[in-house]
């Protein structure tokens, strides 16, 4: 029974612990569907929106980019222009602390050492739902709850790796991915 509880745990682990891989391309908004156009010109943003088409483990996305009173923002939309997720990036300190510190004992129990790089809160649902939490990011929408998409530099056993981590609204695990280092025919210094 023991050997079968070890299996299991080690088996879901595995499944847990995956890893990603995105390539990004800057594309003109000729190449962006209508619909996810149309979202963004909702929006209003004052500054420049930067297009880019994304392949990742999970398919293709389209993804728009944009700062908007000092935040970075990054909404994913999928091929046919239908709303996916807005990420809108802070710092790690502006995150409720209760949510901190169950992060951060997260982070102690799987890494000897880690550095958070880059904290995103995650909001996906309905295209309103999303479009309101976006732009009143101090208020928690019933429909939208918060994700919490965390990127660290941690250490396990001897080496580095960058992991993006995703949280749900109490901080507690959904989501690791190991990040995969992309082969270049270019020589890197």
């Amino acid at each position: 029974m023991l050997r079968l509880c070890v299996l299991f745990f080690l088996v879901s682990f595995a499944a847990f612990s995956q890893f990603k891989f995105e390539k990004e391309d800057r594309v003109s908004s000729g190449e962006v569907p209508k619909k996810a156009i149309d979202f963004i010109e909702k929006c209003n943003f004052t500054k420049k929106i930067k297009w880019y088409k994304e392949e990742s483990q999970l398919g293709k996305t389209f993804e728009a980019k944009t700062c908007f009173k000092k935040h970075k923002y990054s909404i994913e939309f999928d091929t046919a222009g239908t709303i996916i997720d807005a990420e809108v990036t802070i710092k790690f300190a502006k995150l409720p602390s209760e949510i901190q510190l169950n992060i951060k004992k997260t982070l102690a129990t799987v890494f000897k050492k880690f550095k958070i790089e880059k904290t995103q809160i995650q909001y996906s649902g309905s295209e309103s739902g999303i479009y309101k939490a976006m732009f009143d990011l101090k208020t928690i929408h019933e429909k939208e709850l918060p994700k919490y998409e965390i990127v660290i530099k941690g250490k396990k056993a001897k080496t580095y790796a960058r992991y993006e981590f995703l949280f749900n609204e109490k901080g507690a695990v959904l989501k690791e991915l190991k990040f995969v280092s992309e082969n270049s025919d270019n020589l890197e210094f």
